[in-house]
Formats: structure tokens, C-alpha cells, sequence
């Protein structure tokens, strides 16, 4: 035992244990920092004050395919595109000075691909001192190809690669800004393709699709550098073109647009053929602001399609002024019917023969309080478009029924016809045949009086269907009439399978008919048909003497046009037919 003056000394058994547990201790927090290092799904590495590499993990080898002993002492820097050597050397120098730093690189790995990583630089301090920097890198390709394609979708629409509206749209207001400053010119156009609906209903929006790529690359490809087309949604696709010096140039573009849309497609050994509708608004004449100048391209686009399509036209004040006229004469169309604003003409059928009246067709008229006389060429299509025309329809049905039933009593006319116009959606009605019969009950006029005039269109449309309803209607009596004969695409395929009993000449033929003309071979044609297929036959439109001659020469049965009378009122109908026709009595 060892002493030291007065008190003994005893070796610290407590302080070795502590050793003991201390190395076993910094033992384990080493090997779990090997773990860490080793182990990690990530790449890591360390490097010291002068950016040299001290170590990396396994993860780091294989990926990089580096050899440890070569990549020892060597700068980092060395292992890193030149472009990004500046960026890294700033953050590597804020992390030894203490702020942990986090930044995204591109690296090209062993298998030469390129991928993108997360890298974040934290300080090695050892006992107080910097010694360097150590680096854990996330492979992150994978996240960033998934942003980049929800930032894509958000601005480009994927079946045709094109900007979509919302990208169109944050361009034009750019664009507005740009001539605002400059004063330059600047059009949009948007183009709609005319009843491409067809071909997506026959042949798939897939096909669709394909079909509208191969347009957009025609179009693409004489396009000017200063255009920029997206596709708006569907079918329909917008355009911005500036710096053009004047309004010819917009025109003969939208001319070349057209043009090359309408060159036939060769797909699955099928020839397709597609028409455009383009409405043109122009800055700062159309709007001053993109949504201005948007809505109003749209408007112009509208009315080309009205006009029947595979057309330009250009957005006006008077164009803005109809669309407004369009959305009150909807407001008062809805009201009309109960408010009685409605009301019949007949225009007479002559008998080419006898010269007397046998019938009538009903016209139906508007006389709205505000607007006045409003024309049936603005407010039947907008019935139609709004379904109001199955209303206002059972109306003049039943209505011209009940007249002609009292003609037929009260002046003594027993043997009068009355026509009457059917629309394709009246027709198309499950409870159409009903309403006919409800008509005829509630006037008390016998089927074989009324006869029901039909286009082509609305007796094709679902045909079978309709040739079953037409069988139905004659067999209660009803007549069937053809009307605009001759302006159709399938009349004579379908002419012979059609349960008619009258054909109506459209009026365009007999507009220019004359003694020699090509009209007059066409309408001895159809008459010659006609007769041949036991159908009565009536020339719609006659407005000459020698236009009645010649249907007579042809053997026309019937005649109707302004010719021979103007549509009349009820009161004046009645006059008209007690001046002329006493057979009829």
C-alpha cells in the first residue's frame, strides 16, 4: 500500500469501469456510424477543408463505378460538370462556415445515363473544429420527371403536344402587353373543325385524335414564326398571330388554314375529308384585353358555323350587336306560346290543272310586342337549338287543324288540305304519333286532310325508325309530304323505301327555271320520278308566269309560291278562297 503523508491511496477501480464503458461505448457509435455510412441507401461522402475526397459509401461506388483509391485526394470538383463548379463551391464554403446546404445537381453515373439528385452539405466538427464536409445525395429523377410532367399537363395538352387554352391564354396576355408597347397588330383566330363529331362517334377519339394530329403538322408547317397555335379543347383550336403589317395577310393565312384542312386524309385505306369554321378578332379594333378578344373570335367562329362552315369571318360591333339580339329574342321565345304572340299564315296549293285552291300550308308567325314582326329565319333555328320548337310544333299542328275543320264546316270548303311543317326533333318524339292523333280528335278533321311535310334529314335520321312511324301515320290517314326535294344527299337511294305520298320541288329549282336552262332538265326529271313512283307533285316557290307555264307543260300537279298568293292571315285566307274558289264549296 502506497501513502502519501498522512492519507492512503487506493488505485480508482470506478474510473477504469468508465474507461471501459467510454471505449465501448465510442466502439458502438463508431460501428453505428459505419452503419450509417455504409449502409445507406443513399450516396455519401466526406471531404476535407481543401474539397478533396476522404471517403464514400459503397452506394457512391456503385453508382459512379469509381474505384475507391482513385477518387482518395482527388477534388470533388473533378467529378462534376464545369457549369456547376461555381455553384457547388458556394455551397460547399457556406457549409464549413456552418450553414448546412442543400442543392439539386445533375450526375452521370457508370451506366452513362444522367440523373438528378438532392444533394445536402452539413460541417464535420471534431472537438470544436471544422474539419470538413460531409454529403448525402438522394437520387430524386424520379420526383422531378413526375413534377415535370404535372407541370406539363398543366400547360400542354398530351394527344397533340400543342400549348393547351390555359398556357394559350397566359401567352396572349403577354403577347397584349407587348404590343401595347410596340404598337403592333395582333389577330386571334379560332378554328373549330365542322362536325368532326361524326368521325369521333364512327371511328373513336383515338382515331379522332390521330386525325387531328395530322391536320395540326399541316397546319404547323405554314404557319409563320410569329403564330402561336394551342389547342383550345376538343376540336376547336386557337391562334395568335402579331407583327403582320395588314389584314390581307390575316386573310390569306386563314385561307391557307383552310385550304390545307380540307386536302383529304389517307387513314386505314379510308379517305377522310374535314372542313373548318375560323372567326378572327382583332387587337385593339375587337378588345383590348385577351378575354375580350377571345370571346370575340369565338363569336365570329359561331356565325361562320351558322353559315354553314368552311368559312372565314371576321368579329364586328354588328356581329356583338346580333348576339345580343339572339340571347333576348331566346328570353321572349320562352314566353311567346303563353302569351299567345303566335299566330298562322296559309299560302295556298293551286291545282295546276283546275286552277283552284285544294289546300294550304301553315306558316307560323311572331308578332312580339317590343321587337315587332320577327323574322321565322331568326327564331325557328333558335327554337330548335332550344328544344322549344316540340312545343311551339304541337301548337301549329293543332291549331291549323282546328282552322281548316272549321273552313271545312262553317264555309263550306270539305275537301281543303292543310300542310304542316315538321322539325326533325318534333318528329323524332316518342309521343309524336300521339300528339298527331290528339290534334285530329280535339279539331275533329279527318286524317286524309292532313298532310305532314318532312326534309330528308329529319325522315333519314334513324331511319328505320322513322319509316315506322311514317307507316303509322298513313295508316290513320295522314299524308306525308317530302320537302326541299332535291337539296338531300341520299334522295334517290332512299326515295323508293320512303312510305310518302307527295314530293315538294325545292324552291331553289324553280327559282331560275327557265325555257332551256339546266334547272328545267332537273325538274322534268324529278316530276318524270315522281309520277313514276305514283306520288303527287308540287312545285314550291313559282313567282312567274312563265315558271307556272313550263310546270304545267311538265305535267306538275301542284303549285305554290308568291306567284300565285303571298302567306295570308286567317281572315284574309278566308277572303282569298271565297273570291276564288267557289268549286271548292
Amino acid at each position: 500500500m502506497n501513502t502519501e503523508g498522512n492519507i492512503p491511496y487506493y488505485p480508482d477501480k470506478t474510473s477504469a469501469r468508465d474507461i471501459v464503458k467510454l471505449n465501448r461505448m465510442m466502439k458502438t457509435s463508431d460501428q453505428q456510424y459505419k452503419s450509417l455510412f455504409e449502409h445507406n441507401g443513399d450516396i455519401a461522402f466526406s471531404v476535407d477543408l481543401l474539397g478533396r475526397i476522404i471517403s464514400v459509401n459503397p452506394k457512391f461506388k456503385d453508382i459512379f463505378g469509381f474505384a475507391e483509391k482513385k477518387m482518395l485526394r482527388k477534388s470533388a470538383l473533378n467529378f462534376i460538370k464545369a457549369k456547376d463548379i461555381e455553384r457547388v463551391s458556394d455551397h460547399f464554403f457556406k457549409a464549413l462556415n456552418g450553414m448546412e446546404q442543400t442543392y439539386e445537381i445533375e450526375l452521370i453515373g457508370r451506366d452513362g445515363e444522367e440523373s438528378t439528385y438532392l444533394i445536402k452539405h452539413i460541417p464535420i466538427v471534431i472537438d470544436g473544429v471544422r474539419t470538413g464536409v460531409f454529403g448525402i445525395g438522394r437520387d430524386i429523377t424520379a420526383q422531378k420527371k413526375a413534377e415535370e410532367k404535372v407541370a406539363y399537363l398543366a400547360y400542354y395538352d398530351p394527344a397533340t403536344a400543342l400549348p393547351n387554352r390555359q398556357n394559350f391564354h397566359e401567352s396572349l396576355k403577354v403577347k397584349l402587353e407587348e404590343s401595347k408597347k410596340s404598337k403592333e397588330k395582333l389577330a386571334v383566330l379560332f378554328i373549330d373543325f365542322d362536325r368532326f363529331k361524326l368521325i369521333n362517334d364512327s371511328l373513336g377519339h383515338l382515331v379522332g385524335d390521330e386525325l387531328l394530329k395530322w391536320e395540326i403538322e399541316r397546319i404547323s408547317a405554314l404557319l409563320p414564326a410569329n403564330c402561336y397555335l394551342a389547342r383550345f379543347g376538343g376540336d376547336k383550336f386557337s391562334l395568335s398571330y402579331t407583327g403582320f403589317e395588314s389584314i390581307d395577310e390575316v386573310i390569306t393565312m386563314a385561307k391557307a388554314i383552310l385550304t390545307t384542312i380540307k386536302q383529304p386524309i389517307r387513314y386505314l385505306e379510308k379517305e377522310f375529308y374535314v372542313t373548318a369554321s375560323i372567326g378572327v378578332s382583332l387587337y385593339p379594333n375587337d378588345g383590348i384585353t385577351a378575354e375580350s378578344l377571345l370571346k370575340n373570335a369565338d363569336a365570329a367562329m359561331n356565325q361562320a358555323k351558322k353559315l354553314g362552315g368552311n368559312r372565314i369571318k371576321f368579329y364586328s360591333d354588328e356581329m356583338n350587336s346580333q348576339a345580343l339580339y339572339r340571347i333576348e329574342l331566346e328570353s321572349y321565345l320562352r314566353k311567346a306560346l303563353e302569351k299567345n304572340e303566335f299566330f298562322l299564315c296559309y299560302q295556298p296549293f293551286i291545282d295546276i290543272d283546275s286552277d283552284t285552291v285544294i289546300g294550304a300550308e301553315a306558316l307560323i308567325r311572331w308578332n312580339h310586342p317590343k321587337l315587332g314582326l320577327v323574322p321565322p329565319a331568326d327564331f325557328i333555328p333558335l327554337a330548335e337549338e332550344t328544344g322549344l320548337i316540340i312545343e311551339i310544333g304541337g301548337w301549329v299542328l293543332e291549331t291549323a287543324c282546328v282552322h281548316t275543320k272549321n273552313w271545312q264546316q262553317v264555309e263550306g270548303y270539305q275537301e281543303l288540305n292543310i300542310s304542316v311543317n315538321v322539325s326533325a326533333q318534333q318528329f323524332q318524339q316518342p309521343s309524336f304519333v300521339s300528339e298527331v292523333k290528339h290534334a285530329l280528335t280535339t279539331s275533329g278533321l279527318s286524317a286524309c286532310h292532313l298532310h305532314l311535310e318532312l326534309t330528308e334529314s329529319a325522315m333519314l335520321k334513324n331511319a328505320s325508325y322513322s319509316i315506322e312511324v311514317m307507316k303509322e301515320l298513313q295508316g290513320l290517314g295522314v299524308k306525308i309530304s317530302v320537302d326541299d326535294f332535291g337539296t338531300g344527299y341520299s334522295s334517290l337511294s332512299y326515295l323508293r323505301d320512303l312510305p310518302i305520298n307527295n314530293l315538294k320541288i325545292d324552291r331553289s329549282f324553280i327559282k331560275n327555271l327557265r325555257a332551256e336552262s339546266k334547272d328545267l332538265a332537273i325538274v322534268h326529271a324529278i316530276i318524270t320520278m315522281g309520277k313514276g313512283l305514283n306520288l303527287n307533285v308540287i312545285a314550291e316557290g313559282i313567282e312567274t308566269e312563265e315558271q307556272l307555264s313550263i310546270l304545267r307543260q311538265l305535267t306538275c300537279n301542284v303549285a305554290q309560291g308568291y306567284y300565285l298568293s303571298k302567306p295570308k292571315e286567317q281572315t284574309e285566307f278566308e277572303k282569298f278562297m271565297n273570291d276564288s274558289q267557289p268549286s271548292l264549296v
